[in-house]
């Protein structure tokens, strides 16, 4: 049995108190393919929990078996700093109490330039050698990020176990929504597999979202070396966040279908020694991320939506409605919600008590909106 479990412990933020990162490996160290799973970024986002425990459990079995050609490295929870933040029975884990604050997938360390200085003068015509010696000076720069805080820590530790990984993959999910993801422009065939497993039928296509997440993070060494180097640097990194349906969405029936369709993945990656499973992408779509419409909430008060999610709508339909419980005229009080984009209507707030402004729909639409501004797509 290759199966090991490490755990991490990470910077005390106060006396008396400490947390741990548990990470589960399957496959020989340094073996290829790799690919990273992680969940609970966000750590009110809980479907993928269940996920990876499941596939985990297939994994054993399959390490028994001898099944495992690659290395997979899976952190099934990898926030517990968020997990922490227990208010009255709720759990705010998308926002840092501590360290500044801030959103917890935004924002990380960023090592492209870093790497580039130590790697200019050493890349050759060999492009097998260049990965090698990206990965080894993005591992030098690892070893240099701060550690002092928690959140350093765990970022510092989540980023050296992914960021040598071939195939990086984050868990989320939204508040109600279809299975979604979202995947670099320059990912989109090659993640369609994954994709076309997971019965994903819409995936929103990035560039640049400005928000320097832990999917993007991971490759923007190599997007970064790339602009330079060109056909020398080749994606050593792929990633994406893969969206699992709605917040509430968990059962062990969801979890065993989307771990089992992990597996085939796996396999179809021959991380896994198998029959690689039959690809269909006919129903996976991809819809640019400055072409989805947020939509707002006009007024404060109780949302209803009158269309279901996965449905197609199209730009000036009215998909739903606020009703300000505070007018004085109660015939008067409700506010349409109005589709700015033809496309799908894929996710909305699972909370009906919304506040003037909160962006509490989303559509998947296929022409660029002008209100939409590339570099800064993710308002939250």
């Amino acid at each position: 049995m290759s199966y090991q479990l490490y755990s991490h412990t990470l910077p005390s933020a106060t006396p008396g108190t400490q947390r741990i990162l548990k990470a589960h490996h399957f496959g020989e160290a340094g073996a290829r393919p790799k690919i990273y799973f992680q969940a609970g970024l966000h750590a009110d986002e809980w479907p993928g929990f269940l996920v990876l425990n499941t596939l985990i459990k297939k994994l054993i079995k399959a390490d028994e078996e001898g099944l495992i050609k690659g290395e997979i490295i899976i952190v099934p929870v990898c926030n517990p700093i968020g997990l922490g933040q227990n208010f009255h029975g709720y759990i705010p884990g998308r926002f840092a109490f501590s360290d500044g604050g801030g959103n917890f997938n935004r924002n990380w360390p960023q090592l492209g330039a870093k790497v580039e200085r130590i790697v200019k003068d050493k890349i050759t015509g060999d492009v097998e050698e260049n990965v090698q010696l990206v990965r080894e000076a993005i591992r030098e720069e690892l070893m240099a990020l701060p550690e002092l805080t928690e959140l350093q820590g765990m970022r510092k530790t989540l980023l050296a176990l992914s960021m040598d990984a071939d195939e990086v993959i984050d868990l989320h999910c939204s508040g109600e929504a279809c299975m979604h993801a979202y995947v670099a422009q320059e990912f989109e065939e090659y993640f369609t597999p994954l994709l076309s497993l997971m019965k994903s039928k819409v995936a929103l296509s990035e560039l640049d979202t400005g928000a320097l997440s832990f999917d993007e993070t991971n490759v923007s060494v190599w997007r970064h070396l790339k602009a330079h180097y060109a056909h020398l640097m080749p994606w050593g990194c792929r990633s994406l966040t893969l969206e699992l349906r709605g917040e509430n969405d968990i059962s062990h029936e969801l979890a065993e279908q989307d771990a089992s369709a992990l597996m085939k993945y796996l396999t179809y990656r021959k991380v896994i020694k198998g029959k690689a499973p039959k690809i269909d992408p006919s129903e996976v779509a991809f819809f640019p991320l400055d072409a989805m419409d947020l939509v707002k909430a006009p007024v404060a008060g109780i949302a209803c939506f009158h269309k279901e999610l996965g449905e197609s709508v199209e730009a000036g339909e009215v998909i739903g409605e606020v009703v300000d419980v505070m007018a004085d005229d109660v015939m008067q009080s409700a506010y349409p919600l109005i589709a700015r984009a033809n496309g799908v209507f894929f996710a909305r707030f699972q909370r009906r008590l919304v506040a003037c402004g909160e962006n509490i729909a989303k559509i998947a639409g296929h022409e660029h909106l002008a209100f939409r501004e590339i570099g800064h797509l993710f308002e939250d």
